[in-house]
């Protein structure tokens, strides 16, 4: 049970109170078509059973952060059934289609981390945010590299100013500066993941939080100025104060997969208490008479690049909803046409 609790058992125990402990594990890693899951009697490696591996989509196998049923063997388990999952970190794969990604499951907090080189960039931020956000995990912005910017704190001041109410941490990872700064902030069994463009310096974050090298660091291309992949895959780890964190590979899109598009205003504190103020409740904030919004434009209390990133997440949100929904009507269009044939069929088996 030690090992159970260390990954967090307790903290999700009410959801699967019908289940054996020793019947239950926790996926750390996915490797391919294998898993390390964490068990009541230490580590072995799990399979799927053969229903589950070729009925199952790609959302529901198990992912890291996953609590799964398991039959144990000696040094190994079969994986029967995923666990009820309590956050799902998702986002939309990149082109005109709604498939999604699943980043990592059972996730408590989100640390962004972004570098304070040519990596900066607010909206991103904002995105990814608003992702979190609507996907009920807490996130902390982590600017790594001050020792590279002599101007970073004016930086630190533009992201407080666009995201008030996210908790922000300016670190140099290379230099162990700031890091106990992260480390209070991470609670024991709770589960971080690090979300970041590759370079961003997450591995060589990693290794300071855990207090030695498990992750290769790689220097910043200097012909593309952009980081070269050093974590190729989701694993968690156990801080040094007992906490969970999950690596992940650099992430530099991250396309919005929102249940709902009103959610975008969640990471925009400044635009949520304005549409209050509107004089109708259903206003889109583009041309209405009596929008709050409009208004706080043009007297210059709300800027212009806030206000136009809202509006292009909003308009992605909206777009990937209609497009969930198109999908769903072509399945349903298809499953009749099926279902009409069949019909057919019988009857003129019977005539």
């Amino acid at each position: 049970m030690s090992d159970l609790k260390t990954y967090g058992y307790n903290t999700f125990s009410e959801i699967f109170v019908s289940v054996s402990t020793e019947n239950i594990g926790r996926v750390t890693t996915v490797n391919k078509t294998n898993y390390k899951i964490i068990t009541e009697s230490g580590f072995k490696t799990g399979e799927l059973t053969g229903q589950m591996l070729y009925s199952l989509s790609p959302s529901e196998l198990p992912q890291t952060g996953d609590w799964v049923e398991i039959i144990n063997y000696a040094e190994s388990c079969i994986i029967t059934k995923v666990l009820p999952r309590k956050t799902t970190l998702l986002r939309k794969t990149a082109g005109r289609t709604s498939d999604v990604q699943i980043l990592a499951t059972n996730i408590d907090t989100a640390l962004i981390v972004q570098g304070l080189d040519r990596d900066f960039n607010i909206n991103r931020l904002e995105r990814i945010t608003v992702a979190l956000l609507d996907a009920k995990i807490k996130c902390i912005i982590v600017m790594n590299k001050i020792d590279l910017d002599p101007d970073w704190q004016s930086k630190v001041e533009k992201v407080q100013n666009r995201l008030p109410d996210i908790t922000i941490i300016a670190i140099s990872a290379l230099n162990n500066t700031a890091i106990d700064t992260i480390q209070k902030q991470l609670i024991p069994q709770q589960t971080y993941i690090m979300i970041g463009s590759s370079g961003a310096g997450k591995s060589t974050l990693l290794n300071q939080l855990v207090k030695k090298e498990i992750q290769q660091t790689q220097t910043i291309s200097t012909s593309v100025g952009k980081g070269r992949h050093t974590t190729t895959h989701r694993e968690m780890f156990v801080l040094s104060n007992g906490s969970l964190l999950i690596d992940s590979p650099g992430v530099r899109e991250f396309g919005l997969a929102l249940s709902d598009s009103d959610s975008v205003t969640t990471s925009f504190s400044d635009i949520k208490y304005l549409s209050e103020k509107c004089k109708y409740k259903n206003c889109t904030h583009t041309n209405e008479p009596g929008c709050a919004i409009l208004s706080a434009l043009e007297d210059g209390s709300l800027l212009i690049e806030e206000y136009n990133s809202y509006l292009k997440l909003r308009n992605e949100a909206i777009h990937y909803q209609q497009t969930v929904q198109e999908k769903k009507k072509k399945g349903k269009n298809l499953a009749k046409l099926i279902k009409d044939m069949k019909n057919k069929n019988m009857k003129k088996r019977y005539d």
